[in-house]
């Protein structure tokens, strides 16, 4: 099936049969030309569907989908039962789910065309997508990309709106690669679509868990309940696919139990880790460390040898570069085919992302780290590159009306890797930004207090701590990375923390605009 089949043949078919009932108008023959879960994005022939979300019923919305041009509404039965001839009223006891199917099947079940890889963990996932789809490009064909930071249909990219979107428009996405010749897509997993069932009955040949560590804890509740839903991906493995694991991560265990993919893990030559005896293991070493990169050194479960230099900068991206090789390797790419691409990727926007000129006196790095465990792995990949006698400085702040208990822990993860900490606003949201910076710094001691500035503006921050700087230090601004705005209370206001630390670096040179 696809996009050009009719209402009525994708009714008939077997995965749909009991789960939507036809209750107005006539479906035979009936076209759609798209199928949208949002009213505001409803086009002529769309069918809307009203499902319930956490914050808005679609029911709600049917009125203004139906002047926007939608021929077809998918409701609940209630809600269906109020649609009238000539639009077609379709009922399902659970929209959002029978809504997804029918996306699947009209965009001509795009999952089962692509080879899919899902990446799971509380960080590291965009770092690894991204150098994934890259050397995916030369070992596997066009291949597209569903992140944090962007959507790339395999021919150009645009800005993301969620890291995983619903099954309606993902069906869409999807499609859409499949329609520009992608063989594979490689998407980022969070715990709230595992959790939601937004990926529910995706055929995934490669699963990759990077770390798990405190975040969402708002949404979970609980570390065994957020560990729990990332493990769905990998029980919904078939027993031919690849499940590709942290070793060094404590929760590894968990996401393969129940897992009947082939396993493979991951760690540093340095730790010793468990590894099941059909596991294979991949090794991974930093030989030497640059402002501009690594040289990396990885050893294949056959246990060959390379060396090679990496363009990324801190310890932990030497996990995301041997994760997204073993990607690669895992979907049919020998390992030099592999490996011969890295030393020519790119790190996604945002992720220590370098601001400083070659010539400036200091470094300055933006990074999305906005968890204790991506601030202790930051700081401690940048660490080694800062010169003797020089300082780490961090700047990083939380967000409002999102899990409390790691603010706390942030500071700390601060004061441990860093010699001087900036502590600020991040998108406080409907909180107030001076009580998030109090709560913020609220287990630090007096002398911890010694080598911490409270800023609340962002912007002030990020120039004073520029500004400040010694000959040879470098900062770490952390918690935004790509996003180029601040949600302060239901507002989005335009903010880049790269263009805020450029404009401090050139005040910092004396530069004057013109």
């Amino acid at each position: 099936m696809a996009r050009d089949t009719s209402l009525d043949q994708l009714l008939e078919d077997a995965a749909l049969a009991g789960t939507i009932r036809l209750v107005a108008g006539d479906a035979v023959g009936g076209r759609l030309s798209g199928i949208s879960e949002d009213s505001r994005l409803v086009k002529a022939g769309h069918l809307f569907v009203a499902r319930s979300g956490s914050d808005h019923d679609g029911a709600d919305h049917i009125a203004d989908a139906i002047t926007r041009g939608a021929t077809a509404i998918l409701a609940t039965p209630e809600a269906a039962a109020r649609v009238s001839p000539p639009i077609i009223g379709l009922a399902a006891d659970d929209p959002g789910v029978a809504g997804g199917d029918l996306a699947f099947l009209w965009n001509g079940r795009p999952d089962r065309v692509l080879d899919l890889v899902g990446i799971t963990g509380t960080n590291g996932k965009t770092t690894v997508a991204t150098l994934v789809r890259q050397i995916l490009e030369k070992t596997h064909g066009r291949t597209g990309l569903l992140g944090t930071v962007e959507i790339h249909d395999g021919r150009s990219s645009t800005p993301a709106r969620l890291t995983t979107p619903g099954r309606v428009e993902l069906a869409g996405i999807l499609g859409d690669m499949v329609l520009r010749s992608c063989n594979a897509a490689v998407m980022e997993v969070s715990s709230h679509a595992l959790d939601q069932g937004r990926t529910a009955g995706l055929d995934f040949q490669v699963g990759l868990f990077t770390n798990l560590s405190g975040d969402h804890l708002d949404y979970h509740g609980s570390m065994e309940r957020y560990a729990a839903a990332k493990a769905t991906l990998f029980t919904g493995l078939r027993h031919d696919a690849t499940a590709i694991v942290n070793l060094e991560d404590q929760a590894a265990g968990i996401m393969l139990e129940g897992c009947r993919a082939e396993h493979v893990g991951i760690a540093s030559v340095e730790r010793e880790v468990d590894a099941p005896p059909k596991m294979g293991l991949v090794r991974h070493a930093v030989l030497e460390r640059r402002f501009d990169g690594m040289t990396l050194a990885i050893t294949t479960p056959e246990g060959r040898r390379h060396e090679l230099a990496v363009p990324l900068v801190g310890e932990h991206n030497a996990f995301n570069a041997t994760a997204a090789v073993a990607v690669a390797v895992s979907l049919g790419a020998s390992w030099e085919a592999a490996l011969e691409v890295l030393p020519e990727v790119e790190a996604p926007r945002g992720r220590l992302q370098p601001v400083h000129r070659p010539d400036d006196d200091i470094r300055v790095f933006v990074d999305y780290a906005h968890t204790d465990d991506a601030l202790v792995n930051v700081l401690a990949g940048v660490r080694p590159t800062v010169p003797s006698g020089a300082k780490l400085v961090v700047v990083f702040g939380a967000g409002g009306d999102r899990d409390r208990s790691k603010r706390p822990r942030m500071m700390q993860a601060a004061l441990g890797g860093a010699d001087r900490v900036v502590v600020t606003s991040d998108n406080p949201r409907t909180e107030n930004p001076d009580a998030i910076v109090t709560e913020i710094v609220s287990d630090a001691t007096k002398a911890d207090l010694e080598r911490t500035v409270c800023q609340v503006d962002r912007r002030t921050a990020i120039a004073d701590a520029v500004a400040g700087a010694d000959a040879g230090d470098v900062l770490v601004i952390a918690g935004k990375g790509h996003e180029d705005y601040q949600i302060i209370g239901v507002d989005k206001v335009h903010f880049d923390d790269v263009e805020e630390a450029a404009a401090a670096l050139a005040d910092r040179r004396g530069e004057v605009d013109s």
